[in-house]
């Protein structure tokens, strides 16, 4: 007798979650082998209607909800699915205010667990949120393998759920609408430099001292070659008010130095791709921006560098560097070291789907 199809489950409340785990989502419906279904918020559709534009292409059942629907009365759905996919673990990563992570553990359903950083709290790093950190997916989806340093604040229990995949993070939308006129209002400059920092998100690690070189840094340069445009993108986009005067500053300073933030300013609502597809190089914290570079074929260096993996890129924390950066970032040879690691999303994503069918098919229901 023919056992039942299993099927899964993905929650879609906000942009990180569509960019973490849709990839794998429009993969596994291709291959066909189990049945996928996507609830995703209104309001994200209503931002970027791109997002649904992605979901009709690739055939994937979904139905649109609320941000209150997705949360309060997603019960039903989640009853209904054998295995619920997710880019935030219910125990690691979950809050007092999602109620559909105590419906998960409640009803004991099967969660695989995607990685969703390069450089992700709870995985990479330590962070401060706790000292000892455990998860409640029965499967984790990794990029690559962990520091040695994880070993020190994983649950002992964690390794044993570890497939390691290669990244599986893709972007999926198409041409921003606006690109064109963006195109245009910088095409005035002879570069486009994007500079992504951390600063005031993860402030255990980017100290106030750090801030203000950077800042002496990124004006001196700019000051130097007026004609190239230095796109300063902070955390996701957002702005953190006790940073923002001092960056304020700088703009007022430096006309060339362009926000790209998430609601205002000519580039409001651009994810990091729209940006990065408008630039000759990038310039990054330790994050999954530099994997966005390096898989979009721009030359990048880091700032503030903290991690092995990092080594391979140039290191602009000096203003000599930077200028030498900037001005000859011809040489995209250190990419390879971290495609290497990191390996063909393409291929990557069907190895994580066949761990993920493999998971479900032997797990009867």
């Amino acid at each position: 007798m023919a056992h039942k199809r299993k099927n899964i489950l993905l929650i879609v409340p906000h942009m990180p979650a569509f960019d973490s785990c849709v990839p794998l989502m429009i993969r596994l419906h291709k291959r066909g082998k189990v049945d996928v279904k996507i609830i995703i918020s209104h309001r994200l559709i209503k931002i970027d209607s791109r997002v649904e534009q992605t979901l009709k292409a690739s055939g994937v059942p979904y139905v649109v909800k609320s941000l209150f629907g997705v949360e309060l009365f997603s019960c039903l759905q989640i009853a209904r699915s054998d295995f619920i996919l997710t880019h935030s673990d219910p125990v690691a990563y979950g809050g007092k205010f999602r109620p559909r992570d105590n419906f998960i553990k409640m009803l004991k359903k099967n969660v695989v667990f995607i990685q969703h950083g390069m450089v992700q709290q709870g995985l990479h790093t330590q962070g401060v949120l706790r000292d000892v950190w455990d998860y409640y997916s029965q499967t984790l989806l990794i990029w690559a393998d962990l520091p040695d340093t994880a070993t020190n604040f994983l649950a002992p229990s964690v390794a044993d759920r570890l497939h390691v995949t290669g990244i599986t993070k893709t972007n999926l939308l198409d041409a921003w609408p606006n690109q064109d006129r963006l195109v245009g209002e910088l095409s005035k400059f002879s570069r486009r430099v994007l500079i992504c920092h951390n600063f005031g998100f993860e402030s255990e690690r980017y100290s106030d001292h750090m801030l203000e070189k950077a800042l002496k840094v990124w004006k001196a340069a700019a000051q130097s070659r007026p004609d190239i445009a230095f796109i300063l993108r902070s955390h996701r986009g957002k702005r953190r008010r006790d940073i923002e005067q001092k960056i304020a500053k700088v703009c007022k300073d430096c006309p060339n130095i362009i926000r790209s933030e998430r609601h205002y300013g000519i580039m409001a609502m651009a994810t990091i791709n729209d940006v990065m597809a408008l630039v000759d190089c990038v310039i990054s914290h330790p994050s999954t921006t530099i994997l966005d570079a390096v898989y979009e074929g721009k030359p990048v260096a880091v700032m503030n560098s903290f991690q092995r993996i990092f080594e391979c890129l140039p290191n602009v924390d000096t203003l000599n560097d930077f200028t030498k950066f900037i001005e000859d970032d011809s040489d995209r040879t250190k990419n390879r070291t971290l495609r290497k690691t990191y390996g063909n999303v393409s291929d990557n994503l069907d190895k994580a789907a066949r761990i993920v069918e493999q998971q479900m098919n032997k797990t009867r229901i």
